[in-house]
């Protein structure tokens, strides 16, 4: 098979929030160097950075010094006061008005902007970064406090900012967002995919199949999330919401056709990190395995080419003349039953990326006397 992409992957997120935020950010670089090599060894070749300081990480990997999968970078997430990543201490003022930067700025995970010119310089400094497209929050998220799921996050001329500095650098702007209206809002700004969408309608979906929108969905994390806080937590009632609707949306998907890419969204620890594979197992309740295989392949691999002009690397999610040299070969046939590539360790013998052999368990045959 092609090597396998997932277009939803946070490089520096191994590790709890809190541990995050407070920690070094060469500790946190260092774990995630550590892990690189483990997503490698499970057959991912390359991932879409959906949030975090990570071209260094990146430009490390390229030039051999770091074993892992190649990365598309976003860098820090860009959103507005009481958005998703607004995880301020609410005694301090806003920067603007003598307090400090949220530390989700400090560390590179997130901006905080209001109004079309902060967009704007937000966006820019990303690319300026080395970010090979723009992230923006544009509806309430699960983890985050302030903002419900239904809430619209950036007004359109603000998303509009975001979607014209890519432009103007050849890429595009992908979007956190979960409810239908601020789905239909990006997707008239001019975004090119939607990540996670759980509380979208059958409309959102046929309007993003009409212009040729892509879309990743967390599934496993959907479902995992759903129970993961206790009752009274604002976050529990947005996680029980966000896996109930997820049936409906992707079976909306498969109706219209919507480009559906391989995108995880693990996050806080390895035990969770090491599910990244499951996700596509789980994904068998909605789709074929061959199906699967191709959201983790050859579709993923057309999600982060939308960057065009800014795309570091060649073709992707497919074995063909001229595209990059990314193969994996299993002992049991994935398409009939994707659960072989979640059992990597067992079926996984040969990983080769960019052409090298990172792994190989092939067992040699002796020539013919």
């Amino acid at each position: 098979t092609p090597g396998l992409i997932d277009a939803h992957w946070h490089c520096v997120l191994a590790l709890p929030a809190g541990v995050v935020i407070n920690s070094p950010t060469q500790y946190v670089a260092a774990v995630a160097t550590w892990e690189a090599e483990r997503l490698l060894m499970r057959g991912i070749t390359t991932v879409r950075d959906a949030g975090g300081n990570t071209a260094g990480l990146k430009r490390a990997t390229d030039e051999g010094y770091v074993k892992g999968p190649r990365i598309y970078p976003s860098q820090a997430v860009i959103a507005q006061y009481s958005g998703h990543v607004d995880f301020r201490n609410p005694n301090f003022l806003p920067k603007e008005w003598s307090g400090r930067a949220d530390p989700i700025e400090e560390i590179g995970l997130g901006m905080l902007c209001n109004g079309e010119q902060q967009v704007l310089a937000a966006a820019r400094n990303n690319l300026y970064q080395g970010a090979t497209q723009v992230k923006m929050a544009v509806s309430g998220g699960v983890i985050s406090f302030t903002d419900p799921l239904y809430v619209y996050e950036f007004t359109e001329n603000e998303i509009e900012a975001g979607v014209k500095a890519a432009t103007d650098y050849g890429t595009y702007v992908m979007v956190h967002c979960h409810s239908a209206g601020p789905m239909k809002r990006a997707m008239k700004a001019g975004v090119k995919t939607l990540e996670h969408i759980s509380q979208a309608d059958e409309d959102s979906i046929k309007m993003a199949a009409d212009l040729g929108v892509h879309v990743t969905v967390s599934a496993l994390t959907a479902k995992n999330i759903s129970g993961a806080y206790p009752k009274g937590d604002p976050r529990q009632v947005k996680g029980q919401l966000a896996w109930d609707n997820t049936g409906r949306v992707m079976e909306w998907i498969a109706k219209y056709g919507v480009t559906l890419s391989h995108g995880t969204d693990l996050l806080d620890t390895f035990e969770n990190r090491d599910l990244q594979l499951a996700d596509m197992t789980c994904r068998k309740e909605w789709f074929s395995s061959a199906e699967v295989m191709i959201q983790t392949t050859g579709n993923a691999g057309a999600t982060v080419a939308l960057c065009g002009q800014r795309n570091p690397y060649g073709k992707l999610g497919v074995i063909e003349e001229g595209a990059m040299a990314d193969v994996l070969i299993y002992d049991k046939n994935p398409l009939e039953d994707v659960a072989v590539v979640e059992d990597h360790e067992n079926n996984l013998k040969l990983v080769i990326k960019d052409g090298k052999v990172y792994k190989n368990t092939l067992a040699t045959v002796a020539s013919p006397a």
